[in-house]
């Protein structure tokens, strides 16, 4: 029997969509792979819903609680190593896989000579230097955290698309192994809709990564387009437009998926992503796509086929401005799906990461 523990800081948006999909498609096929699948979680992230995970997350997956911040605060984070260590001698575990920056510092220091450093994983999902909202001085700081975690520790990094494994080779031993969505309830949701006025949205925290001032910006210089926030957050002032519903958080998926259904494009403006899940979804409805030029929304888009990128708010604006204008705005969505069929397969992805797993 092969004992696998995930373990995650940053439990919410999409790293909890992707750890909560990866736990319950290890704790679905454990007989088949023979494993025993435990998850060392916080609850601490606004939009941590504990009911609803309680109903999402599979039975047969151990749960563990543990009261992490992701602020450095070193007096409260040795005191989190420590239980974390507690925890991990008593499940004797085979196999850690750290989920996010954090993670990946307290899961390296607490697994130490507990199990063999080839068995470490690590996912970023977004390397934490490249946050556009922080100070040189702490760019340079993770930078440093980042690469001296694999050279005294070991172990490889996962990571969740292309850009991000161009980056991640750089800094220590690494595979590809990209993100995925279940296909098949998008297939049952997905209808063509009719708008009567042209439909734009997105999906994400109201946080400057996400940056709500451009989408804003955007959405001003279009007030015959309805656009969309699914989300919230702190910047919700941010949001100012009469033209922009902000929806706040939808509970399930299939609330979600329905919203997305009702757009015409999926926009995405942020400053910075590690690959976004809510693109992933919104290909699997269909949607072409608008995605700024950073690491993760990129991987998404194929310019011309299934969207476009774009570097600056004008370029944004002009680039709605085709979608407008243009008769292919249904076979980009069809592409989109193509796309997200042949590369993030939920399924298949997490079968190529179990078979890292178990090659070691």
């Amino acid at each position: 029997m092969i004992k696998i523990v995930q373990f995650v800081e940053a439990f919410g948006g999409g790293v909890y969509t992707y750890v909560k999909d990866l736990s319950n498609f290890l704790a679905t096929n454990q007989k088949e792979f023979n494993c025993e699948i435990h998850l060392i979680y916080s609850p601490n992230r606004v939009e941590f819903d504990k009911e609803l995970f309680d109903k999402e997350i599979h039975p047969d997956v151990f749960l563990y609680e543990l009261d992490m911040q992701r602020q450095i605060n070193l007096k409260k984070d040795q005191t989190i190593i420590s239980e974390t260590r507690r925890i991990l001698k008593k499940i004797r575990p085979d196999i850690i896989h750290l989920h996010s920056s954090k993670a990946g510092v307290i899961g390296r220091l607490a697994s130490y000579g507990l199990l063999p450093k080839k068995n470490v994983y690590y996912s970023p999902h977004g390397f934490s230097f490249v946050q556009q909202n922080i100070s040189k001085a702490k760019i340079s700081l993770f930078k440093v955290i980042e690469s001296s975690m694999p050279f005294f520790f070991g172990g490889t990094i996962i990571a969740s698309g292309n850009t991000e494994y161009e980056v991640a080779k750089k800094i220590g031993h690494t595979k590809l192994v990209r993100n995925g969505v279940d296909l098949e309830l998008p297939k049952k949701l997905f209808s063509k809709n009719i708008n009567q006025r042209f439909t734009i949205g997105t999906v994400g925290r109201l946080t400057p990564q996400k940056n709500p001032k451009v989408f804003n910006e955007i959405a001003s210089q279009f007030p015959a387009v309805d656009f969309v926030w699914i989300g919230n957050g702190e910047l919700r002032d941010d949001i100012t437009s009469r033209n922009i519903e902000v929806t706040g958080w939808l509970r399930t998926r299939e609330e979600l998926l329905r919203k997305i259904n009702s757009f015409d494009l999926y926009i995405q403006v942020s400053l910075w992503e590690g690959l976004p899940i809510a693109i992933l979804e919104a290909m699997a409805m269909r949607k072409p796509l608008l995605v700024s030029n950073v690491i993760g929304n990129k991987d998404t888009v194929d310019n011309g086929y299934n969207g476009f990128v774009f570097d600056t708010t004008d370029e944004a604006i002009n680039k709605i401005k085709l979608f407008l204008e243009t008769k292919s705005i249904n076979e980009m969505g069809n592409n989109s799906y193509q796309k997200v069929f042949d590369e993030y397969n939920k399924n298949k992805n997490f079968t190529t990461l179990l078979d890292i797993y178990k090659k070691g």
